[in-house]
């Protein structure tokens, strides 16, 4: 092409750009009806558009997850304030809705269910529309007072250097919120420590209390300031509770559970953990047990805020949500942007002086065409190809006798080479997905319980108690599963495998 051809084809295409003539990409039905009506507050205009949505996004992309919960579309991080209600269960999380085109200021998101399972979408519940919450609607928590939903979170205006405490209420069952600031900026603990940076919320007599991340000015260490307040409005600082810790230097997500007469501390820097007693008078929590993580994959960024009575004989159950930090799946034509996803929701305990993790019972609900495997010697360093077992959305348990091999376990979205993700054990006290690893698990003896959930981009392993969780962008014609051995021979003593229906369905 010469070069006056070239400049040419530049002006006409530049023309055609300026008129309109030359085609932008199609928007999907669903995409357009749920951005028109992403600021509505009308709960049934508002959750037909997002269940459409979802219907198509999980329809066209073979990433998105089945049954981990996702946003309709866009960004999504630390679930908030989930709270159990008058038998109803509320996630709220943060949520970038595409607003005008772009991805607004970080919001609240909001989901109901009535068995932990399936969700329904309500209204965007906090936006970012004050001049203490204007550059974003950050983590919180909620309580019930006077029979409302009451949230507490941190109103983002300049990150670090300019945070408000907010409270906001609603008074028709969440489906929308009033605010006001309760924590000003000027309020802060020190120069390294925001006023507010998260908070969990929880009533100890006649006081209110708020665990709030951030840090010690000299010498700096993560620290996780208490905060009272009689009628949530009024707050007055009480006291870093962890003095003797020095672990990072700055906290976020703190949280402190009673369980089994115990409490538990954790925070959100590197998912550390410690078990020990806390002391209501001195505002003190003294570890009794060494750092550990709760989870040392693709995981950042846990509530362990709800509770309910679904425990043992009606008894209360501990239930912790987390962000299953799985990045930006491989772009799909047509499919709007969306990025990460919520573990899980995972029944609390403490045993053998650790926290023990289990997935919920009710998610067995999505089973269908369960397949079993029998017992079979998996040979040293050669993969066994179960061929019973396909699938891009599965539940396995698999029972493993780690013989004499230095490592063993499954390869799964596998192709027919059995090239995939491995979920291995080790002859010591590990498991993981590939390189992510739990290293001081209770290694209870052989045959060793593997709990594999498959959920296209999302897999998330238990085992002892403990959990690994990561990302899998696998091509979508990876639906094979191996057993395997490396150094020495194991043997798979049983196995069963359902296939997993949507959450949306």
């Amino acid at each position: 092409m010469t070069r006056t051809k070239a400049v040419l084809v530049r002006l006409v295409v530049l023309l055609l750009t300026l008129s309109g003539g030359v085609a932008k990409a199609e928007v999907h039905p669903a995409v357009r009806d749920y951005r028109k009506v992403v600021k509505s507050a009308d709960l049934e205009v508002y959750r037909a558009a997002a269940k459409a949505l979802r219907v198509h996004m999980i329809g066209a992309d073979p990433h998105r997850p089945l049954y981990h919960f996702t946003g309709p579309e866009s960004w999504i991080n630390d679930p908030n304030g989930p709270i159990y209600h008058e038998g109803t269960y509320h996630l709220f999380y943060q949520y970038d809705p595409i607003v005008d085109g772009k991805r607004s200021a970080r919001c609240w998101g909001h989901a109901v269910s009535k068995d932990l399972v399936h969700w329904e979408d309500w209204p965007v519940a906090i936006w970012p529309d004050t001049p203490y919450d204007r550059n974003g609607v950050y983590s919180g928590n909620t309580v019930i007072h006077d029979g409302k939903i009451h949230a507490l979170y941190t109103g983002n205006v300049a990150g670090h250097r300019e945070t408000y405490g907010m409270l906001a209420w609603s008074v028709d069952g969440g489906v929308t919120f009033q605010k006001k600031m309760v924590m000003d900026n000027s309020q802060r603990p020190n120069a390294h420590s925001p006023v507010h940076w998260d908070a969990q919320v929880w009533k100890e007599g006649d006081s209110w209390c708020q665990l709030i991340g951030g840090a010690t000015e000299k010498p700096r260490k993560g620290a996780a300031w208490l905060w009272k307040s009689r009628d949530l409005v009024h707050w007055k600082r009480e006291r870093n509770i962890a003095p003797s810790i020095d672990h990072g230097g700055y906290w976020e997500l703190p949280y402190l559970v009673p369980l089994d007469g115990r409490h538990v501390l954790m925070v959100g820097a590197g998912n550390p953990y410690w078990i020990g007693r806390y002391d209501t008078d001195k505002m003190q929590f003294t570890p009794m047990t060494p750092v550990r993580s709760v989870d040392t994959g693709h995981y950042y960024s846990f509530n362990l805020h709800m509770t309910d009575d679904k425990g043992p004989n009606g008894s209360e159950r501990r239930l912790m949500h987390g962000w299953a930090r799985i990045g930006r799946p491989p772009r799909v034509e047509g499919v709007p942007y969306w990025e990460s996803a919520h573990s899980i929701p995972r029944v609390i305990t403490l045993r053998d002086n650790r926290l023990w993790q289990e997935p919920i019972p009710e998610l067995r609900c999505l089973r269908y065409n369960r397949q079993e495997v029998d017992r079979r010697v998996l040979p040293a360093d050669r993969p066994v190809h179960l061929s019973a077992v396909r699938g891009d959305a599965l539940e396995i348990i698999a029972m493993v006798d780690r013989g004499s091999a230095t490592r063993c376990g499954l390869i799964v979205r596998a192709d027919r080479q059995g090239n995939g993700m491995t979920v291995w054990a080790d002859a010591g006290q590990g498991f993981g997905i590939e390189k992510a690893a739990h290293t001081h698990f209770r290694a209870t003896g052989d045959p060793l319980r593997l709990h594999v959930f498959v959920d296209r981009g999302v897999l998330e392993v238990y085992c002892d108690g403990a959990a690994v969780t990561h990302k899998c962008f696998a091509p979508a014609d990876r639906i094979d599963v191996f057993a395997f051995s490396e150094g020495g021979e194991a043997t798979l003593e049983a196995l069963e495998a359902w296939k997993m229906r949507s959450m949306w369905k």
